[in-house]
C-alpha cells in the first residue's frame, strides 16, 4: 500500500535512458520496461526528495483526470514490486 507522505529513491543498479516513446528503464533484476511519456513523468519525480503527494500534486498539474492518485499509486506500486524503486 502507498502511502502519500512516503518518499521513494531509485533502486540500486536502475538505468533510465529516454527513448522517443518515452523511457527505457533497465535493471539486473528485471527485464527491461519501458514507459510512456506519462509514466515517464512520475518516473523523473522519484529522487530521494519528493513525497507521493508531491508527485501526484505535479502530475494533477499536467493531467486534468479524476484518477492521477490511483494511477500514480498503481505505478509506484509496480515500480517497487519490481525491486526498481526503494522507500526511504
Amino acid at each position: 500500500m502507498i502511502n502519500n507522505t512516503s518518499v521513494y529513491k531509485i533502486a540500486n543498479g536502475v538505468k533510465a535512458r529516454e527513448e522517443s516513446f518515452g523511457l527505457l528503464i533497465v535493471s539486473k533484476t528485471t527485464p527491461a520496461l519501458s514507459l510512456n511519456h506519462d509514466g515517464k513523468e512520475v518516473w523523473m519525480m522519484i529522487n530521494g526528495q519528493n513525497t507521493v503527494n508531491d508527485i501526484i500534486a505535479f502530475i494533477s498539474k499536467q493531467y486534468v483526470a479524476e484518477s492521477v492518485e490511483e494511477k500514480v499509486h498503481k505505478l509506484l506500486e509496480g515500480f517497487e514490486n519490481l525491486g526498481l524503486i526503494e522507500k526511504i
